[in-house]
Parts: structure tokens; C-alpha cells; sequence
């Protein structure tokens, strides 16, 4: 970021960013910065402006100094604003959690009804989903208080197929359609369906 917001002020007129000590300044600006909330990249953005409207190289006195006099020649205050009020310069960082424990470690049934959410909830698709048995490593509370609501809401903007060892599970669900199946092992592993 700092090289970056660099390039815009001229580092040889007067300012808080003047020379090396300029370059410090806005290091210490940098690392004292949160960015990792609303509040605090507000905050950051404030404390630039405010740093570029008045010279802090002295600290008794702040005076007010021109914007467009720190600028480098062929830079625009647009431009340096575009740049500030873009954000461009901060990345985002995020993990998948479930309920406050981190990815790595969740139990494997709770990886995949974290995934399921995950996609359910992001995957704003019409097409008709086959989900194999969602239960599979969860504990009746969890399929009860999150699997169902789940796939309740996402039947109603597409069709789900749910393969299940677990009858309950489809009548829970309300399911519009059920189909059962049989294998026959003794008659060479037949398929049956009623």
C-alpha cells in the first residue's frame, strides 16, 4: 500500500510525507491501521487525509498545508482519491467457520453440512440437485435444527434429490416424491423400487 499511495505524492514538498521521514511516518501510519473492520479502514482513510491536509512533521504545530502542492506532477487529487476511497490496496482475508471453530477442525460431519450451507446458500441456481446422504456423521439435533431448515429452503427454488439411509430424514423434509429401493443380494444384487 505504501509504495503505492507513494506514487502519487511528491516526496520533496512540504508535507506530512516529506522525504524519508515521510516514508516512515506513513509506514507507522500503516502498521498502527486496522483494516480488518469497517471502523478501522474508515479510521485508516481519515487519519491519511487528515495527514495530508496538515504538515505533522512537527508535532506542536500542525499547519495546513495544500493538497495539489504535494502531488506529483501528471496525479490528480481525483486520482489520489481514487485510489484512497477504492480500497484497492487492502485484501480481503476470510475462513470457513462453524460455530467459531475453524475448517480443520471440524468433525466430518460437520465439514459437509458446513459445505452443503455453503453452497446451498451461494449457488443461486435453478437446476435440480442429488445430494448424497446429507446425514451421514450428524447427529440428530443437527440434522433437525440446520440439515432440514437447509434443505427446506432450498427446495423451493430448485428440485433436490436426497439419496438417505434415514426414512425420517425424506418425512422431515416433506418430500413431494419418495422412492424406495431394494438390494436383493441372494438374487445377484437385483435392484428393486416401489
Amino acid at each position: 500500500m505504501g509504495e503505492k499511495f507513494l506514487e502519487h505524492i511528491h516526496q520533496g514538498r512540504a508535507g506530512s510525507f516529506y522525504g524519508q521521514e515521510g516514508s516512515k511516518r506513513l509506514e507507522e501510519m500503516i502498521q498502527e491501521g486496522d483494516c480488518t473492520t469497517f471502523e478501522g479502514t474508515v479510521e485508516f482513510v481519515a487519519q491519511l487525509l487528515k495527514a495530508l491536509r496538515y504538515d505533522h512533521r512537527q508535532q506542536d504545530c500542525a499547519k495546513e498545508v495544500s493538497l495539489t502542492d504535494q502531488l506529483r506532477q501528471g496525479t490528480s487529487a481525483k486520482d489520489l482519491y481514487n485510489f484512497l476511497f477504492g480500497l484497492s490496496y487492502l485484501r480481503p482475508q476470510f475462513e470457513l467457520r462453524w460455530h467459531a471453530k475453524p475448517l480443520d477442525q471440524l468433525s466430518p460431519g460437520e465439514r459437509g453440512v458446513l459445505l452443503l450451507t455453503f453452497y446451498l446458500l451461494v449457488d443461486r441456481g435453478d437446476i435440480p440437485l442429488i445430494i448424497d446422504q446429507p446425514e451421514e456423521n450428524l447427529d440428530n439435533q443437527t440434522i433437525a435444527g440446520t440439515l432440514v431448515p437447509l434443505i427446506k429452503k432450498a427446495k423451493k427454488r430448485r428440485q433436490i434429490i436426497m439419496v438417505t439411509h434415514n426414512p425420517n430424514l425424506a418425512v422431515v423434509c416433506d418430500a413431494d416424491q419418495l422412492v424406495y429401493a431394494n438390494l436383493n443380494k441372494a438374487d445377484g444384487n437385483r435392484v428393486t423400487y416401489v
